[in-house]
């Protein structure tokens, strides 16, 4: 193995790519093989970026939401086939927007109910929680907008599609959330906090921030010559209340706590702690391509070209075909990113799990994440 040229490409990222801080860590055959920092959570006092960084993992919560639900599949606490209004009767008689010629819409009844492994696979036609509804039923709550509450708000809104027709990526791992909740009877970070984070050891993970003072600072068009950004702060609206939880994108954590998450899916759901908290063959399941011909198009046009080659399964972005996007991970990887830069690679065949984090948004991180992949697989293969 041999790092050099990996660590000197991360250490151009604040000069070249504009962006303050990184961190990145790796397992190979289960063990720790690189850990690397560069740049700063905070530019302006100069405190660098750590392994004990905290930041947003914005969608990279996602394989952290759907290994929760998992883990109920597996105690057969529902099917993937189930209906979601089995379990949250709102969504019941859901309606579809239909465009008409003249541009027109039509809203009429759904044909098929939404099902679980809608959700997973963002197929169930559902789309935002900015909705002027859910603005109301969080204003009448005096602003804490529990999750279940909201979601059961969300219900009134139609869908985008028929569905299982088509893929849209919205908010459907929110329902998940708030879907565990009616099944488990406990609030969705309790549960997280029970069942994953403990016992992986996750001490910095959660949906609220544990320490303000290690708080990666957000900038916003962060520029390396004037060591300023446009703006820093949070531009993204997910979470409508105070005590909503988002399943899609509410999760904060350090590459210390979220590397040894996504190792334990690697070496099929077996922590590095020797907890397991998936069976095998269910991680081999979450990696399994579900999309229709016509989703898979979807799908292609919402990834670009980061995502070529890739299907999804659930939740999960997965490699279907290595050669489309000039990978060096196998067929069988899987993982996903978030908005402001957060990525993981989980390569069972490989046996390799890679993160990487930084938290800068106006960057275009989708361009780097395969070089930042590639880079750290031919960093393990060169002796």
């Amino acid at each position: 193995m041999n790092f050099t040229k990996f660590t000197a490409y991360l250490d151009t990222f604040y000069r070249e790519k504009n962006i303050p801080g990184l961190g990145v860590a790796m397992y190979h055959k289960h063990q720790p093989v690189y850990e690397h920092y560069t740049g700063f959570s905070d530019v302006e006092n100069q405190i660098p970026f750590s392994r004990d960084s905290i930041f947003r993992l914005y969608s990279a919560t996602k394989v952290v939401t759907c290994t929760a639900l998992l883990q109920l599949l597996e105690q057969g606490k529902y099917k993937l086939s189930d209906p979601l209004y089995e379990y949250i009767p709102e969504f019941k008689h859901m309606l579809v927007r239909h465009s008409l010629p003249d541009g027109t819409v039509e809203l009429l009844p759904a044909q098929n109910p939404i099902a679980i492994e809608h959700l997973f696979t963002m197929t169930a036609g559902i789309e935002t929680i900015n909705t002027d509804a859910i603005h109301r039923a969080v204003a009448k709550s005096n602003g804490e907008g529990q999750t279940l509450a909201v979601i059961k708000t969300l219900a009134q809104e139609p869908l985008a599609f028929e569905p299982g027709s088509r893929f849209k990526y919205t908010v459907c791992h929110d329902v998940l959330g708030a879907l565990l909740e009616v099944i488990t009877g406990q609030a969705f970070g309790s549960y997280l906090e029970e069942h994953i984070f403990n016992p992986l050891g996750m001490k910095d993970s959660a949906f609220k921030l544990k320490d303000e003072s290690r708080f990666c600072k957000l900038y916003n068009h962060f520029n390396s010559q004037t060591h300023q950004a446009d703006s820093i702060g949070e531009t993204l609206m997910f979470e409508p209340g105070r005590s909503y939880e988002s399943g899609g994108g509410g999760l904060f954590s350090t590459v210390s706590d979220y590397i040894v998450f996504a190792e334990a899916l690697c070496n099929q759901g077996l922590a590095p702690n020797g907890e397991r908290i998936l069976r095998p063959e269910t991680v081999n399941a979450m990696r399994r391509n579900r999309l229709s011909p016509v989703a898979q198009q979807d799908f292609d046009r919402f990834g670009g070209a980061s995502k070529f080659g890739y299907g999804y399964g659930l939740g999960v972005r997965t490699l279907v075909n290595r050669e489309d996007n000039n990978s060096l991970s196998q067929n069988g990887e899987f993982g996903w990113d978030g908005a402001r830069g957060c990525y993981v690679v989980i390569d069972p065949e490989a046996e390799v799990t890679l993160f990487y984090a930084q938290q800068e948004n106006g960057s275009p991180w989708y361009r780097w994440h395969g070089t930042v992949r590639n880079y750290a697989y031919a960093s393990i293969w060169d002796v």
